[in-house]
């Protein structure tokens, strides 16, 4: 992984438009490169991270954790897609451009059920895309395939007319649009640990201002057992439709 990632800058040094794919969890291991021969040399590499999220192979193998080290790069752009054609987009966008990139998505053929029908924005470095426009009540923010997570939530929760997000951006990330929600009850859905992803992110944009309470849907900090289908470890960790659905009904009760 290390050379893998040092051998990809010293191409881009030479003009070469480089694409760097590695699994999330393998990814870690080559920190140190990430940091010293792409970000602080700004070679426009893009990694593609695969596996982004958790897998039934185990604990070594969930990838978690990647946004806890990867959003500190400074410069790092950082993009998660809710499906296989925003991939696409943002695969061109990244090589278009100019500075270091991550694509993190899942394993699996990126079919969705809810979000098949969304007609997605051009990519606009740091703009998230208002997916359902509903209130200023509840708002959902949802990062990569969990789009799909929250518009079905979205739509057991009509009666209260949730806006969802597709975050698309998570460094650099839509401070402007997270202001214009503050006051809101924000709801965020992650394959991603809890600490350093999303959750993370909004809690320091919206740090030293006045906002809505925060509820955070995501894998815990803790390392998660064993092996398993990945709907039986979202319902034993809390990470479902029914669990969300039901915090934002009892929040909103009291």
């Amino acid at each position: 992984e290390e050379h893998a990632v040092a051998f990809s800058a010293g191409l881009s040094s030479q003009g070469k438009k480089v694409v760097c794919a590695m699994y999330s969890t393998f990814l870690q291991r080559a920190l140190d490169c990430i940091h010293s021969e792409v970000v602080m040399n700004r070679f426009p590499v893009v990694f593609a991270v695969d596996r982004a999220g958790a897998v039934e192979d185990g604990p070594t193998h969930h990838g978690i954790y990647d946004l806890g080290f990867l959003r500190q790069m400074p410069g790092l752009q950082i993009m998660a897609p809710a499906t296989v054609e925003e991939l696409e987009a943002m695969l061109e966008f990244a090589l278009a451009g100019s500075v270091p990139s991550v694509i993190r998505y899942p394993k699996g053929s990126g079919a969705v059920k809810f979000g098949e029908s969304i007609s997605f924005e051009p990519l606009t470095a740091g703009r998230s895309q208002i997916v359902r426009r509903g209130g200023a009540r509840v708002v959902i923010w949802a990062l990569g395939a969990e789009l799909d997570t929250a518009l079905e939530a979205a739509e057991q929760l009509a009666e209260f007319a949730p806006t969802v997000i597709n975050v698309r951006f998570i460094s650099p990330f839509d401070r402007e649009l997270a202001m214009s929600y503050r006051n809101a009850l924000h709801i965020t859905i992650e394959d991603h640990c809890i600490s350093g992803g999303l959750f993370s992110t909004l809690c320091e944009n919206f740090s030293n201002t006045a906002h809505g309470e925060i509820i955070p849907f995501g894998w815990p900090q803790d390392s998660i057992p064993g092996h398993g289908e990945i709907p039986l470890l979202r319902k034993q960790w809390h990470l479902t439709v029914p669990d969300i659905v039901r915090a934002v009904n009892e929040r909103i009760s009291r």
